[in-house]
Protein backbone atom coordinates (compact mmCIF):
# COMPACT_ATOMS: atom_id res chain seq x y z
CA UNK A 1 0.00 0.00 0.00
CA UNK A 2 1.16 3.50 -1.20
CA UNK A 3 2.04 5.95 1.51
CA UNK A 4 -1.21 9.12 1.68
CA UNK A 5 1.17 12.45 1.43
CA UNK A 6 -0.38 15.41 2.56
CA UNK A 7 0.78 18.95 1.11
CA UNK A 8 -0.58 22.66 1.53
CA UNK A 9 0.18 26.03 2.83
CA UNK A 10 0.35 26.16 6.64
CA UNK A 11 -3.49 26.41 8.18
CA UNK A 12 -4.80 24.32 5.58
CA UNK A 13 -5.24 21.10 7.56
CA UNK A 14 -3.10 18.94 7.00
CA UNK A 15 -2.47 18.08 10.77
CA UNK A 16 -5.65 17.69 11.51
CA UNK A 17 -6.94 15.76 8.20
CA UNK A 18 -3.86 13.43 8.85
CA UNK A 19 -5.31 12.38 12.52
CA UNK A 20 -8.57 11.95 10.96
CA UNK A 21 -7.11 10.20 8.10
CA UNK A 22 -5.12 7.63 10.24
CA UNK A 23 -8.13 6.52 12.87
CA UNK A 24 -10.52 6.21 10.22
CA UNK A 25 -7.83 3.94 7.73
CA UNK A 26 -6.23 2.44 10.71
CA UNK A 27 -2.75 3.65 9.03
CA UNK A 28 0.11 4.52 11.45
CA UNK A 29 1.11 8.39 10.96
CA UNK A 30 4.23 10.34 10.71
CA UNK A 31 4.16 14.25 10.74
CA UNK A 32 7.19 14.77 9.06
CA UNK A 33 7.88 18.19 11.32
CA UNK A 34 8.07 16.18 14.74
CA UNK A 35 9.86 13.34 12.65
CA UNK A 36 12.55 16.06 12.40
CA UNK A 37 12.35 17.37 15.90
CA UNK A 38 12.97 13.78 16.98
CA UNK A 39 15.42 12.70 14.79
CA UNK A 40 17.52 16.23 15.42
CA UNK A 41 16.76 16.76 18.82
CA UNK A 42 16.21 20.63 18.04
CA UNK A 43 13.19 22.79 17.37
CA UNK A 44 11.58 24.06 13.81
CA UNK A 45 12.38 27.38 15.89
CA UNK A 46 16.04 26.63 16.71
CA UNK A 47 17.17 25.26 13.17
CA UNK A 48 15.35 28.34 11.00
CA UNK A 49 17.56 30.43 13.95
CA UNK A 50 20.39 29.41 12.38
CA UNK A 51 18.93 29.05 8.83
CA UNK A 52 15.98 28.28 6.90
CA UNK A 53 18.41 26.51 4.47
CA UNK A 54 19.56 24.53 7.44
CA UNK A 55 16.06 23.30 8.27
CA UNK A 56 15.36 22.32 4.83
CA UNK A 57 18.10 20.03 4.22
CA UNK A 58 17.32 17.92 7.42
CA UNK A 59 13.46 17.91 6.22
CA UNK A 60 14.68 16.48 3.04
CA UNK A 61 16.23 13.77 5.00
CA UNK A 62 13.50 12.88 7.24
CA UNK A 63 11.62 13.13 3.37
CA UNK A 64 13.88 10.37 2.19
CA UNK A 65 13.50 8.56 5.19
CA UNK A 66 10.04 8.27 5.51
CA UNK A 67 9.69 7.89 1.43
CA UNK A 68 11.07 3.99 2.46
CA UNK A 69 7.84 3.27 4.13
CA UNK A 70 5.00 1.91 3.22
CA UNK A 71 0.85 2.25 4.23
CA UNK A 72 1.73 5.58 6.43
CA UNK A 73 -0.30 9.03 6.38
CA UNK A 74 2.67 11.25 5.85
CA UNK A 75 1.64 14.96 7.55
CA UNK A 76 4.59 17.46 5.38
CA UNK A 77 5.44 21.15 6.29
CA UNK A 78 4.12 23.87 4.31
CA UNK A 79 7.58 24.35 3.00
CA UNK A 80 8.26 20.25 1.85
CA UNK A 81 7.03 21.62 -1.77
CA UNK A 82 10.53 24.07 -1.92
CA UNK A 83 12.95 21.38 -2.38
CA UNK A 84 11.70 19.24 -5.62
CA UNK A 85 14.31 16.32 -4.15
CA UNK A 86 11.13 15.67 -1.52
CA UNK A 87 8.40 15.92 -3.58
CA UNK A 88 10.49 12.97 -5.50
CA UNK A 89 10.89 10.86 -2.90
CA UNK A 90 7.47 11.21 -1.47
CA UNK A 91 6.32 10.03 -4.76
CA UNK A 92 8.22 7.34 -5.11
CA UNK A 93 6.34 5.50 -2.74
CA UNK A 94 2.94 7.88 -2.27
CA UNK A 95 0.34 9.47 -3.69
CA UNK A 96 0.35 13.25 -3.00
CA UNK A 97 -2.66 14.81 -1.81
CA UNK A 98 -2.82 18.48 -1.94
CA UNK A 99 -5.10 20.00 0.83
CA UNK A 100 -6.33 22.92 -1.28
CA UNK A 101 -7.35 25.94 1.17
CA UNK A 102 -8.49 29.40 0.65
CA UNK A 103 -6.17 32.03 2.53
CA UNK A 104 -8.95 33.99 3.84
CA UNK A 105 -10.12 30.40 5.17
CA UNK A 106 -7.02 29.73 6.83
CA UNK A 107 -6.09 33.22 8.25
CA UNK A 108 -9.57 33.25 10.03
CA UNK A 109 -8.13 30.16 11.93
CA UNK A 110 -3.90 30.09 12.10
CA UNK A 111 -2.30 30.88 15.18
CA UNK A 112 0.73 32.50 13.76
CA UNK A 113 2.90 33.10 16.79
CA UNK A 114 3.70 29.50 16.74
CA UNK A 115 4.96 29.49 13.31
CA UNK A 116 8.59 30.49 12.28
CA UNK A 117 7.74 31.76 8.82
CA UNK A 118 4.60 33.30 10.22
CA UNK A 119 6.12 36.12 13.10
CA UNK A 120 5.85 38.43 10.87
CA UNK A 121 1.88 38.05 10.80
CA UNK A 122 -1.16 36.62 8.85
CA UNK A 123 -0.70 38.83 5.91
CA UNK A 124 2.69 37.00 5.05
CA UNK A 125 0.33 34.11 4.35
CA UNK A 126 -0.63 35.85 1.05
CA UNK A 127 2.95 35.88 0.15
CA UNK A 128 3.81 32.67 0.61
CA UNK A 129 0.34 31.67 -1.09
CA UNK A 130 2.20 33.46 -4.21
CA UNK A 131 5.25 32.50 -3.47
CA UNK A 132 4.06 28.44 -3.27
CA UNK A 133 0.72 28.06 -5.04
CA UNK A 134 2.01 26.90 -8.10
CA UNK A 135 4.11 24.79 -6.26
CA UNK A 136 1.83 22.52 -4.56
CA UNK A 137 -0.55 22.25 -7.51
CA UNK A 138 2.77 20.83 -9.86
CA UNK A 139 3.71 18.77 -7.13
CA UNK A 140 -0.09 17.11 -6.40
CA UNK A 141 -1.22 13.74 -7.64
CA UNK A 142 -4.63 14.95 -6.20
CA UNK A 143 -5.93 17.96 -5.37
CA UNK A 144 -8.30 17.86 -2.52
CA UNK A 145 -10.74 21.15 -1.58
CA UNK A 146 -10.80 21.52 1.83
CA UNK A 147 -12.77 25.13 2.03
CA UNK A 148 -15.67 22.97 3.35
CA UNK A 149 -16.17 21.23 6.71
CA UNK A 150 -13.78 17.96 7.74
CA UNK A 151 -16.34 15.34 6.77
CA UNK A 152 -16.54 16.89 3.18
CA UNK A 153 -12.50 16.44 3.08
CA UNK A 154 -11.73 13.50 4.71
CA UNK A 155 -14.24 11.72 2.26
CA UNK A 156 -12.88 13.13 -0.63
CA UNK A 157 -9.59 11.37 0.45
CA UNK A 158 -11.30 8.33 2.04
CA UNK A 159 -13.25 7.76 -1.70
CA UNK A 160 -10.22 7.94 -3.36
CA UNK A 161 -7.97 5.79 -1.58
CA UNK A 162 -10.84 3.11 -1.16
CA UNK A 163 -10.66 3.01 -5.25
CA UNK A 164 -7.27 2.46 -5.58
Amino acid sequence: MKNIVLIGMPGSGKTTISQQLSERLHFPLIDIDEYLVNKFKQSIDDMFAISEAYFRERETLCCQEVSQLSGYILSTGGGVIKNQENITALKKNGIIFLLDRDVENIIQDIETSTRPLLKEGKERLYTLYQERNALYHQSADVIIDNNRDIEYTLKQITDYVESM
